[in-house]
């Protein structure tokens, strides 16, 4: 992935190198509550001396460009760059984000401008904290302390680098979704956390404009990530783009582990993920969030991050053009009655110049898995990882307690896991041994350390298996092509009349791409995003 417009990871892995045990005291941290719609303005965190006037204290980085301005003492925000002046930081926001992205409807301002090296959010946070504990005088009379959200805010990175995170949501995310109609106009102070209900692309007469698959090994580390605490959790997904198909392949999640103070190990931790994707050749194809205890349908803030990540890794032509996704996990939504977590897939169309409320229209993605016939290491030590960096926090899941009825947490966790685990039966068994000890001690009858030895031992036999099989059967093939060929001469076929191997995978191309794009009247993903000009030329969605 989550603060307003800003994606966190959550924007939010894998194999990091090294688990970091977390105190309590950190985790208190961690968890910050979502925007508020109570008002507050600059001139008020002036009154309350928590903000100081200056030059050059205010600064908004978005795309690779950096802005900076002063604020001013009657809080208003003087741009250094063009010495105009705005009254309020969404404002300044907007002004600065849409000479860089021209379809930016919004500025998302205090949770994208930092004052002195901070942002925004953390002093208006810290504003409510103490007027909420405190009165009134004291407010005035108080230095507050600023919790350090320096982690929140991860600059944009180019295409393949790891994207900006979001917040968690808070408590007050609604039950029920709206539908996309009914989404109010922003200056009716609409609540960001407020669940909208993905669009089916039939609904407006278009088709989905690329496939999706997910490997089964990305939504197993994906779902157990987001099992593991009551609060939400984020991390990246990496993969691969194929445009004569128009297929977006899913390939690996990285879950995210930092803290919003830490922002060492966030940087490292970033680092590492990068590193670890671009090793295997994968892009970055997208995030997922959890909702924990609600339906996987992205609030209005999800939707806002999502097109702001769109549009950064869309690349600068239809030819470079890399989608990017995004899936959210609810695994403990009671109101569903099977013990499975669903997983949403959406995408973002951005808003039409008729739409009052200008939020961009969530769009559900469907998408394909199947069972996968091994497992990696690497997926094994990222699973262990995200428990060895969770388990000391106050919001881990007791996974011996009741989740509904007489189903405890860890069986419930077995049931959605089982379907994403790989097809080999021996490995299926040895898995959920490792994963049941590792999260509640005692369960499996082993000891964690004997379990994951004995996985690990089993993985590298049936990959030294595969590997034989696979040698042997180049071997055969190898074989059966050279007596193919003799047979060919033997009847004097011309070598002409023979395809050569770059020639069919260039006839299947086109094929698939004619099939796709002409057959099926498959659009182009570029102009239904609303990235070409010919977004401009069509009726706006009703």
């Amino acid at each position: 992935m989550v603060n307003g417009c800003e994606m966190n990871g959550g924007a939010a892995t894998a194999v990091v190198v090294a688990a970091v045990e977390p105190s309590t005291s950190a985790r208190s941290k961690r968890r910050v509550r979502g925007n508020t719609s109570r008002t507050v303005t600059l001139q008020m965190l002036l009154d309350t001396r928590i903000l100081e006037p200056g030059d050059s204290v205010l600064s908004l980085e978005y795309m690779g460009q950096r802005f900076e301005g002063d604020l001013l003492p009657d809080g208003k925000i003087r741009s250094v760059e063009t010495l105009n002046e705005y009254a309020s930081p969404s404002a300044w926001a907007y002004n600065c984000k849409s000479i860089i992205n021209k379809i930016k409807k919004a500025g998302c301002g205090w949770s994208s401008i930092r004052y002195k090296g901070k942002k925004l959010d953390a002093y208006k946070h810290a504003y409510f904290r103490k007027r909420e504990s405190s009165n009134v005088e004291s407010i005035k009379h108080n230095t507050i302390q600023v919790e350090d959200m320096e982690s929140n805010d991860m600059k944009y990175k180019t295409q393949n680098e790891i994207l900006p995170s979001t917040s968690p949501n808070d408590s007050s995310i609604a039950k029920e979704p709206i539908k996309f109609s009914e989404i109010r106009s922003r200056s009716s102070n609409q609540n960001l956390n407020t669940l909208v209900e993905c669009t089916n692309w039939s609904y407006i007469n278009k088709v989905q404009p690329f496939y999706v698959n997910i490997s089964a090994n990305a939504t197993l580390l994906l779902d157990f990530h987001c099992h593991l605490t009551s609060s939400e959790v984020v991390g990246y997904l990496a993969g691969y783009w194929d445009f004569p198909t128009q297929t977006l392949t899913i390939k690996n999640a990285y879950p995210f582990r930092s803290r919003l103070h830490d922002t060492e190990l966030t940087s490292l931790i970033e680092e590492e993920i990068r590193n670890t994707f671009t090793a295997k050749n994968m892009v970055l194809v997208g995030w997922y969030h959890s909702h924990p205890e609600t339906i996987a349908t992205p609030t209005l803030k999800d939707i806002e991050a999502q097109l702001d990540y769109e549009v950064q890794i869309k690349g600068p032509t239809v030819e470079s053009y890399i989608p990017c996704v995004g899936i959210i996990c609810s695994p403990y939504d009671k109101g569903k009655s099977t013990f499975d977590s669903t997983i949403t897939c959406y995408w973002v169309l951005p808003s039409f110049e008729n739409e009052i409320h200008n939020y961009g229209r969530p769009m559900n993605m469907n998408f394909t898995t199947k069972p996968e016939k091994s497992l990696s290491l690497d997926i094994v030590m990222a699973l262990k990882k995200c428990v060895d960096f969770n388990k000391y926090d106050p919001d881990f899941i007791n996974f011996k307690n009741k989740y509904k009825n007489d189903v405890t947490y860890l069986e419930k966790l077995k049931i959605s896991l089982t379907d994403k685990f790989p097809e080999d039966d021996t490995i299926h068994k040895s898995l959920w041994n490792f994963l049941s000890e590792i999260v509640c001690t005692g369960s499996s009858g082993d000891s964690a350390k004997n379990n994951l030895q004995h996985l690990i031992s089993i993985i590298s036999s049936r990959q030294l298996l595969l590997s034989t099989s696979c040698f042997q059967t180049h071997s055969s093939l190898s074989e059966h092509l050279e007596s193919h060929l003799k047979s060919c001469n033997a009847n004097n076929l011309a070598s002409n009349e023979m395809p050569t191997t770059s020639d069919a995978s260039k006839i299947t191309s086109e094929s698939i791409a004619s099939s796709l794009f002409n057959d099926l009247d498959f659009s182009k993903a570029m102009s239904l995003i609303g990235l070409s000009p010919s977004r401009y030329q069509t009726n706006p969605l009703k």
